[in-house]
């Protein structure tokens, strides 16, 4: 069965982030920091909101956190975890992702 791809790395070199909307309709915030490549719904926990105010936007300035643009929450990109901000201790909801050998990065697991 193949599974769905969803971009391929190089598209994170330019904004270690990308945002894109499943075939479920969900909307998924890509980002890459320090190499590695994490997916989560692109949702706050705080209010429901949309992360980013542009679009492929989800990194504070110094590119090491997704930050919420509404209320400035600050994210680990490996975990989803709030280190910061008004949902502090709460996560963003993981997507689970692969890269392939070429690069490709699909869903996991469906």
């Amino acid at each position: 069965m193949s599974r769905l791809r969803l971009a391929h790395r190089t598209e994170l070199d330019a904004t270690s982030a990308l945002g894109l909307r499943l075939p479920d309709g969900r909307d998924v915030l890509l980002v890459k920091v320090h190499g590695c490549i994490s997916a989560f719904v692109n949702r706050c926990p705080h209010q429901g909101v949309m992360l980013q105010a542009e679009p492929n936007v989800f990194l504070e300035a110094g590119g090491e956190l997704i930050q919420c643009a509404m209320h400035g929450a600050l994210f680990l990109p490996d975990t989803g975890e709030c280190v910061f901000g008004p949902c502090q201790g709460r996560h963003l909801e993981p997507v689970a992702v692969s890269v392939d050998a070429e690069g490709n990065i699909q869903l996991a697991g469906e």
